[in-house]
């Protein structure tokens, strides 16, 4: 996959990637990105189980 990104975002990536210890942007992007869909999958998790608990009765 490809994506495109404009040069500021790119920079300010490249920048933090270096300060990480990454050894390259590629990798410290691939880490955020795992990041940021685990943390959503959590909430989605968390969401559902409140449902539940909402259907049993159990919250309002």
């Amino acid at each position: 996959m490809q994506l495109d990104i404009d040069k500021q975002l790119q920079q300010r990536l490249s920048e933090r990637a270096e300060k990480m210890g990454f050894d390259s942007t590629e990798k410290y992007c691939v880490i955020i990105l795992e990041t940021v869909i685990d943390e959503l999958e959590e909430e989605d998790a968390a969401d559902d189980v409140q449902d539940r608990l909402e259907d049993l009765g159990y919250l309002e």
